[in-house]
């Protein structure tokens, strides 16, 4: 813009000292178009050599506006000449050139001093150089009104000009942007479905491996061949967990992950933990060891499946990076001052290797782990403090760090919880211990013998791992490897309960769903489907419950859990209690 206006000026001055010499007003306005014109030309220099555009814009309308204008505007025939529309133009300049409070300063400058000069033409009429007639004054406003036209059409077509440019690169833009967002969507989509698909690729055969060894676990009582099982459960327990890393972290990534809360045994989750890790500990000669304030409240409200996993992935990280010595993990009950409110504390501590100050800036980047040509060869995805961190901010709790190299760490976590029941939780390690001695006894929790179950998945062995797992409960179970199997059996047989999975090649668990809803005996019986599915993606629950499914599992399942899962949908009167503590379990 600064440009064009000096470029146009320079153009039009030399024909302003033309018309002055056909008007013979040469010297009264050849000096000042003169100056004019080296005021342009010394403003397009600093302008575009030195790169000083603000500062040009000041000096070339401070000085042309308040000094060069009125000084011509009294040489040049005052009002009756073209002279105030010189001065509208130059005031116009102003505002084209000059932005921010500078061009506020500038204007109220052009104020006072085209008062002043009205003010001294009104009072000095003298001081006006009067043009030679009537005919050279209309001559005169003629060319003015001609020249501030051309030159405003100007500056106005290239300002919108430049306008339009702008317009159709920002549409270019926009739409490169949308097509952008579009791929993006696309590639997050093909995202999900890679990742739910792999998740139910790999869950598959681990159902399998996790099913069939617990039946090793069951029904051996040879040592070697337990120990083997125990092994195997503990690696395909390792293996779940980076699955359900990966998983998880992808759901942060898509601001997808959530916090669902709901009422929990704090027992349970520490028992849980304990449990999961006690072999692993053990393994490498560390004592694990669990202490607890005997009043914390036995039962709260918050999300018992993410303070689960983040103190697994504490604990787990202190069994990797301890070599000798204890891990302790602690559970305290801080006050809070919201009422029926307390802050779960729980911290776990290790004799381990520690960390250098410096590494503890990165500890919870993604991906990241401290020394890794030290410790390359530790298992794991970098991501478990990372998604650990992620989820105690989702619950608004704290975590704090402290280490000392080759002497261990400590992680504290903090997170508010709601109190369901104020009753004390009691010690740790009396109730681990009674679970055990309970566990040794146990038997099947429940048997059903005049139940019939439909299981229904096209992996034959995902078939038999459940056939196993229920062997005890003297469940009938009839198996159908496809959807169309499935519809075809149950119209032609009562089941008081159907096991459905969700990703099938004829038609999927939904799918099948639907069509069994349809039928006359789904209508008259509302037989419970429960559907069993290694699809883990987040919203997988909701959207299986929404579609009309009773209860929603993912393999691998634990049979303790299937029996559950079970038996809550089973009549009272077709269920024979087993002989397992119910409480405990």
């Amino acid at each position: 813009m600064m440009n064009i206006i000096l470029l146009v000026g320079m153009m039009v001055l030399p024909v302003c000292l033309i018309l002055d010499i056909i008007m013979h007003a040469v010297a009264m306005t050849s000096i000042p178009l003169v100056l004019i014109f080296i005021l342009f030309a010394t403003v397009f220099f600093i302008a575009n050599y030195r790169g000083k555009y603000d500062v040009a814009a000041i000096i070339l309308t401070l000085l042309s506006s308040n000094v060069i204008i009125p000084y011509m505007y009294f040489m040049g025939g005052g009002r009756n000449s073209s002279m105030p529309l010189w001065l509208v133009l130059s005031g116009t300049f102003v505002w084209l050139l000059v932005s921010g409070w500078p061009c506020i300063l500038v204007f109220i400058s052009n104020i006072i001093v085209y008062g002043a000069v009205f003010k001294l033409e009104y009072l000095h009429p003298e001081f006006t150089v009067k043009l030679e007639n009537t005919e050279t004054e209309y001559f005169d406003m003629a060319v003015g009104v001609y020249l501030v036209i051309v030159m405003l059409g100007i500056i106005f077509k290239f300002q919108n000009r430049l306008y339009e440019k702008k317009k159709r690169e920002l549409e270019e833009k926009e739409a490169e942007l949308l097509e952008s967002n579009q791929r993006l969507e696309k590639l997050s989509e093909a995202k999900s479905m890679f990742l739910a698909s792999m998740s139910h690729e790999i869950r598959t055969p681990i159902n399998a491996i996790v099913g069939m060894n617990e039946m090793v676990l069951r029904e051996c009582d040879e040592k070697d061949i337990v120990e083997y099982a125990q092994n195997i459960e503990n690696a395909s327990g390792t293996l779940l967990s980076l699955i359900n890393d990966i998983l998880d972290f992808s759901k942060i990534e898509s601001g997808l992950l959530e916090i669902i809360p709901d009422e929990y045994e704090l027992f349970s989750v520490l028992n849980d933990c304990f449990t999961l890790l006690e072999n692993r500990a053990k393994d490498k000669g560390l004592a694990l060891e669990f202490i607890n304030d005997p009043d914390i409240p036995s039962k709260l409200y918050g999300d018992e499946i993410r303070i689960r996993q983040i103190l697994i992935n504490l604990m787990t990280n202190a069994v990797k990076y301890t070599d000798s010595g204890t891990i302790t993990v602690r559970a305290r009950n801080l006050p809070d001052e919201r009422e029926g409110m307390m802050r779960l504390c729980i911290s776990v501590t290790d004799t381990g290797r520690g960390m250098p100050p410096e590494g503890m800036e990165h500890l919870f980047d993604s991906y990241a782990r401290l020394d890794e040509k030290k410790n390359r060869h530790i298992e794991g995805t970098g991501l478990g403090l990372a998604i650990t961190k992620q989820l105690i901010d989702l619950m608004e709790g704290e975590i704090e760090v402290k280490s000392t190299l080759g002497e261990g760490s400590s992680f504290i976590v903090t997170v508010p919880q709601k109190i369901i029941s104020a009753e004390p939780m009691g010690l740790f390690t009396e109730r681990h211990s009674h679970r055990v001695s309970a566990a040794r006894d146990r038997a099947v929790s429940f048997k059903a013998p005049t139940v019939k179950l439909l299981a229904v998945d096209d992996v034959k062995m995902n078939l038999t791992v459940i056939i196993k797992l229920l062997k005890d409960t003297q469940i009938h179970i009839d198996t159908a490897s496809g959807g169309r199997e499935c519809i075809q059996k149950y119209k032609n047989e009562h089941y008081d309960i159907v096991l459905l999975d969700h990703m099938m090649p004829d038609i999927d668990g939904i799918e099948t769903l639907g069509l069994l809803k349809e039928t006359e005996r789904y209508k008259k019986e509302h037989t419970p489907i429960i559907a069993l599915t290694a699809n883990a993606m987040l919203g997988a629950e909701k959207i299986f419950l929404d579609t009309g499914f009773d209860e929603y599992m993912t393999k691998p399942v634990k049979g303790a859990v299937l029996e559950a899962m079970i038996l809550k949908h089973l009549p009272e009167d077709k269920v024979i209690a087993g002989s397992a503590d119910k409480t405990e379990q």
